[in-house]
């Protein structure tokens, strides 16, 4: 595999073939990270480069001077579909097929980007529908106090985490946080350009945010800080207990991603940074993954 070039793919018995290949390889083995890859739209979204994509092509200019990507390329398992939410990711009978194909290979590590589609869209319809304008602190109360929101996502990512480490308890587990958005109210902009024919087609291009609470929050400064404490009550209520549970301490941590994208110009849409954003994010993911390879 030359130097600036990494594979992907989901199609399980290309998957086999080439890791069985590599395998029979053991100088290129050493040198190549094999990467799990399961979550949402910032791992999948087709409407720029997204933060998994970067970590599997090179930019034409890094390509033209052979920069390495993570390490010398890797082989990428990718999982992920957009709009999925952990409380489905991580149901027993949807994850079932994965833990065969997870526990089946010498995977090094595992990146896992879920939750935030949990916490907005529909959910949030549900939650306010009945209810009147509020502070964004009262309205994020009401997500933390009067929903087991929060517990049941920390809960179905708990049950992944598990069955995950129960078959591969030494390979690193890499979550991600989202970070802080602010483009309220903004849909997905669609166009022949960057998702192709299909974007004749797709009706879920958001916003998930700004409409179901506009009723709540009728400000962009409003929705914003609501936001902010959705994403960090993620981060409290989820994440960091997770990575301190002395059944997960040492094999799963995150990267916390949430004031890295600071800029209005830094975002796609509302829950979508641009391109240009996911490859700044990715940087750490490359990191992480250069680490995890055998001969790091």
């Amino acid at each position: 595999m030359p130097a600036g070039q990494s594979v992907q793919t989901t199609r399980r018995g290309e998957f086999r073939r080439i890791m069985r290949a590599l395998e029979n390889k053991p100088a290129l083995r050493a040198r190549t990270p094999v990467v799990f890859c399961e979550g949402d739209s910032w791992f999948s979204t087709p409407l720029a480069m997204n933060l998994l994509d970067w970590l599997v092509f090179p930019t034409p200019q890094e390509e033209a001077r052979g920069v390495p990507i993570v390490g010398q390329g890797g082989l990428f398992f990718r999982a992920e579909h957009s709009g999925d939410l952990a409380l489905d990711i991580f149901k027993p009978r949807n994850f079932n097929d994965l833990m065969r194909w997870y526990g089946g290979f010498d995977f090094d590590i595992a990146l896992l980007s879920a939750g935030g589609n949990d916490f907005v869209g529909t959910f949030l319809e549900k939650t306010f529908a009945r209810l009147g304008p509020m502070t964004p602190q009262a309205a994020f109360d009401v997500v933390r106090t009067k929903t087991t929101r929060y517990a049941d996502v920390r809960n179905a990512y708990a049950s992944g985490l598990a069955r995950m480490l129960a078959v591969r308890p030494n390979t690193p587990i890499i979550g991600h946080t989202y970070a802080y958005p602010l483009r309220m109210g903004v849909a997905a902009e669609l166009t022949l350009a960057n998702i192709g024919a299909i974007a004749l087609m797709k009706d879920d291009i958001g916003p998930w945010i700004g409409p179901p609470m506009k009723h709540v929050l009728p400000t962009v400064a409003e929705q914003r800080q609501f936001a902010r404490l959705l994403i960090d009550g993620f981060v409290e209520l989820v994440l960091e207990p997770l990575a301190r549970d002395p059944r997960f301490a040492g094999r799963y941590r995150f990267i916390d991603l949430r004031t890295q994208a600071p800029n209005v110009s830094d975002w796609f849409d509302e829950m979508h940074p641009t391109g240009e954003t996911f490859h700044r994010l990715s940087k750490p993911f490359a990191a992480e993954i250069a680490a995890a390879a055998p001969g790091a």
